[in-house]
């Protein structure tokens, strides 16, 4: 028998953030916000007759109110408030003396009752949905309560969950055909142009979930902390995750919503259901529709239900104590992988939207290049257009929802309408591709919109073009979506990654001591910042007594003058004169208010968009904190339509060299304290100073392997003998490189090949036994190359070898440094190709991990600044092999069995290999 629930009422879910709460009776609830209740005589709540099921009896229990618990009112599994304010509940000792068992994290000096009797935590100030409390009147803490097994409503519990939830038919097109089930989540449009929200069916119907449709998380902080099933600790307000039960003992899933928690009334079992790896784990790698094995990409989605092979899986495998690796759950269902080796997250059902039942896997999916969908002939060297796992599924229909464009003359000389739309955008598919959807009209209908929408066949969608960055989604100029540079779509269904018992990564926005709110990249568990009354906050794992995260470490920060300002209660910090006096530092009215700029507008030698300066490093009225690093943005002017309009500068715009003009201000854009100290730098930003060592994993930061190990190159005439990165978030010239491991430095120095600059790291065995690596780096920036290294120096994973070069710019730097001039970009020559133009740069980072025997061979190329000889970017053997570990480079001669000058056997390792299952 379905539950028959009400639209749910959760204005009371919190309310103690302010002294007092008015009440709906016109009266003042002035306690319950963690203040010591007052000793009155409260009678205890009426807990009905015990029946053999539930009839305990704990001794020596004590009321909030320092009024015995009677043992004729105690029960099993029941709650009451204790004295000290925390939850206690009466367990049976089966066959042991009945006890009291105490939950210091869940505290209850919070709940208050709107009135006498029996209420569900909806109805209660700050309680939880699935207990029923007992109230003994207005304004008083419950005495006693109990955890239901399924949900509460109406003052009773509803039993345990049954798994039917009364949602309507979605708004959506194709609504009537979707089989709806609770915990399903689909998108509902908004009416405002918008992109929808996210809607989840509950037992109380269709609920937000708090979240737009291309919004992959979110913050709903009506979700206050509560205990699951287990007893644990759950304090989190990420919107989308959920629990096995809210309160020991109820075994429901719950869901966080715009509203709070949500029931799914859906059964679960803790350890079992709700297990993280009850869906396998991601791969590490897949094989790809042109029959290339490729490093799995974050927030790749798969089909259910398929093992994955592969050298780097099955050494994950065997790292991670499994068998095998792969993805369960339903074949005909899509699971999205936040990364390599991760477990994956339930993406959506096939049967869902548009979907036609089946999914497809992408190395079974004809490779599509460039435009080739609209008629357009790849050339020999183009690459195919990257695709994932999708749902076999026909184009959204021609309706209201869908925007679509003309294409003159598509249908013999007749206007034909098509669309296309970002990957998981009202499509499945790959976040960055867009899928190109047609529509067949009859001689009739030949007009965009057609005059008869509901006559129009859909097709299905196919890649039509790989964004170099971002994918926006309908472009108001072509009324459909389009790739922008500017945007930055996150996959959808991404979890928030951080392990147990934490639930989020991020803590509450705040202000920082200026009052200027800090920015989301600040956000993050481990951050720390300068907040309000000059004090250092750290981002922490949230407990139930710091809900927002952050934990106030006792450390002085700020300006000279904004430590000196009020806090938020009004009081002067005592660090003022400690500033004044030992620091020798001035406090004026320029640093203390927020127009305190730091950003050296008055010197035209700093041309970097983004400067950074540490505080003791600022050359104005009042200096900043020596442990604070200030980050300036470089804002122009630029014409467009309607007027003139202030952006952030790109590449050299407006910097004041070479004959062009200045018009560049420089404003602060967020600072950052530096726990170690901030270090300055000369021609280069100030830095943070890092932590020593770290785990191996990629030398660019936030970046995709887009020319794989092993891969045949034919317009180089060979394989791939290591990995080409690229940025995944913003431009990948200027990027740093770290040393995919920690090691040592044997030499850095510039190439006279496209390598230009360039540096080779040892990596010895641990414990000085086992297999001694190498890794190499090429496309480095002269400029930037490792400023405080030198040869032979330990290196760890945090320091910095140098910055990728721009691609165009490999030219204008070799003619500095070698007397064989090449012709500089745009001008493309027999000796560099210069690529196409901005956006689809080919600045990349090239990096290859070597044998040991392969290592020796370059150890002493290295002369002065220049470096005589390189390992090989490539072979001459054009023969692919399946996922290759290791390759020795080879000729064309003999069917690749003769090795290149000097290569030695198997000496260019894979780098995925080498990060994901390293050598012992």
């Amino acid at each position: 028998m379905s539950r028959r629930r009400r639209p749910g009422r959760r204005a009371l879910s919190r309310l103690c953030g302010a002294a007092a709460v008015l009440l709906g009776g016109g009266g003042l609830l002035g306690m319950g916000c963690s203040q010591e209740p007052p000793v009155g005589a409260v009678a205890p709540p009426p807990l009905g007759p015990q029946n053999g099921a539930d009839a305990c009896e704990c001794a020596a229990g004590f009321y909030y109110n320092n009024q015995p618990i009677p043992l004729a009112e105690t029960s099993c599994d029941a709650f009451t408030c204790g004295r000290d304010l925390i939850a206690y509940q009466c367990l049976d000792g089966d066959g042991a003396p009945d006890t009291w068992r105490s939950y210091p994290e869940n505290r209850c000096g919070d709940l208050a009752c709107t009135a006498e009797g029996t209420f569900c935590g909806e109805d209660v100030v700050n309680g939880e949905p699935a207990a029923l409390y007992e109230c003994p009147g207005t304004g008083q803490i419950p005495l006693a309560w109990r955890i239901c097994p399924g949900g509460c409503e109406d003052g009773a519990c509803t039993g345990a969950a049954s798994g039917e939830c009364p949602c309507a038919v979605p708004p959506i097109p194709g609504g009537d055909h979707i089989p709806l089930h609770c915990g399903m989540t689909l998108c509902f449009p908004t009416g405002a142009g918008s992109a929808g929200v996210r809607q989840v069916c509950t037992a109380e119907g269709w609920r937000s979930l708090g979240l737009a449709c291309n919004q992959p998380r979110g913050d709903c902080p009506a979700c206050r902390g509560v205990q699951d099933s287990s007893g644990r600790e759950v304090a989190t307000t990420t919107c989308g995750e959920e629990v096995c039960g809210l309160g020991v003992g109820n075994r429901s899933r719950w869901v966080c919503g715009e509203e709070g928690w949500l029931d799914l009334n859906l059964p679960c079992d803790p350890g079992a259901s709700m297990d993280e790896g009850a869906l396998g784990r991601c791969p590490v790698e897949f094989r790809d529709n042109d029959g290339q094995w490729k490093g799995v990409e974050p927030g790749q989605t798969f089909c259910g239900d398929q093992v994955f092979g592969g050298r780097a899986n099955k050494d994950l495998a065997i790292n991670s104590g499994e068998l095998d690796i792969r993805i369960r759950g339903r074949a005909d269902h899509l699971y999205a992988c936040p990364g390599p080796g991760a477990r994956p997250v339930h993406y959506r059902s096939c049967d869902a939207g548009n979907g036609l039942g089946e999914c497809m896997r992408v190395r079974e999916i004809p490779p599509v290049h460039r435009h080739e969908v609209t008629g357009a002939r790849p050339g020999a060297s183009d690459a195919k257009i990257r695709d994932w796992d999708r749902c076999e599924e026909s184009c959204p229909p021609l309706s209201s929802a869908i925007h679509y464009f003309p294409i003159p003359g598509g249908n013999n000389g007749d206007d034909d309408c098509r669309h296309v739309f970002c990957g998981q955008h009202e499509v499945t598919g790959r976040v960055g591709t867009l899928y190109h959807c047609a529509y067949e009209l009859d001689s009739s209908n030949r007009a965009c919109p057609p005059l008869h929408p509901e006559t129009a066949v859909p097709g299905r969608p196919v890649p039509y073009e790989e964004c170099s960055s971002g994918c926006r989604f309908r472009d108001l100029a072509s009324n459909s979506d389009v790739c922008d540079a500017s945007v930055e779509q996150q996959p959808f269904g991404m979890p928030d990654p951080t392990p147990a018992p934490s639930i989020t990564l991020e803590c509450d926005a705040i202000l920082d001591y200026q009052g200027h709110p800090v920015p989301a990249r600040s956000l993050r568990l481990g951050s720390q910042i300068c907040g309000p009354g000059g004090q250092v906050l750290a981002c922490d794992e949230r407990q139930l007594s710091r809900p927002d995260g952050w934990r106030a470490t006792g450390i002085s920060c700020g300006t000279s003058c904004g430590v000196c300002g009020p806090d938020p209660y009004g009081a002067q910090t005592p660090v003022c004169a400690h500033f004044a006096t030992a620091e020798g530092l001035t406090c004026d009215d320029g640093s203390f208010e927020q127009r305190w700029d730091p950003c050296l507008n008055n010197n035209r030698n700093v041309t970097l968009n983004e400067p950074a300066y540490c505080g003791y490093n600022v050359a104005g009225d009042a200096e900043g904190d020596p442990n604070m690093l200030y980050i300036c943005k470089a804002y122009c002017d630029r014409d467009g339509r309607g007027g003139t309009f202030e952006v952030p500068c790109e590449g050299v715009e407006g910097d004041g060299q070479n004959g062009r003009p200045w018009k560049r201000e420089y404003r602060l854009d967020r600072s950052v304290y530096c726990p170690l100290g901030c270090q300055q730098n000369e021609q280069e930003n100030d830095e943070c100073k890092r932590p020593r060592g770290g785990k191996r994993m990629a030398p660019l930061r936030d970046s995709r392997v887009f020319r794989e190990f092993g891969a045949v190159a034919w317009d180089y005439g060979g394989r791939h003998l290591g990995e080409d990165l690229a940025s995944v978030r913003g431009t990948t010239a200027g990027a740093e490189v770290h040393p995919v491991a920690d090691g040592k430095l044997l030499w850095k120095g510039i190439n006279d090949s496209q390598y230009l600059g360039v540096a080779l790291v040892e990596h010895p065995p641990k414990g000085g036994t086992g297999q001694r690596y190498c890794s190499f780096y090429g496309h480095l920036d002269v400029d930037g190359l490792g400023r405080d290294l030198v040869a032979g120096q330990a290196v760890t994973t945090d320091d910095v070898l140098g910055k990728v070069v721009l691609w165009s710019d490999i030219p204008r730097q070799h003619n500095l440094h070698f007397a064989a001039k090449w012709a500089e970009c745009p001008t493309s020559s027999d000796d560099f190709y210069c690529g196409p133009a901005e956006p689809r740069d080919n600045s990349h980072l090239h990096y290859a991990v070597l044998s040991n025997e392969e290592c020796e061979r370059f150890d002493g190329s290295r002369s002065t600044t220049y470096v005589l000889s390189t390992p090989y970017g490539y072979d001459r053997c054009e023969t692919p092999v399946e996922a290759p570990v290791a390759l020795t480079a080879m000729t064309a001669e003999d069917a690749c069995t003769v090795p290149m000058g000097g290569a030695t056997t198997e000496g260019y390792v894979s780098p995925t290999w080498f990060i994901e299952a390293p050598p012992q």
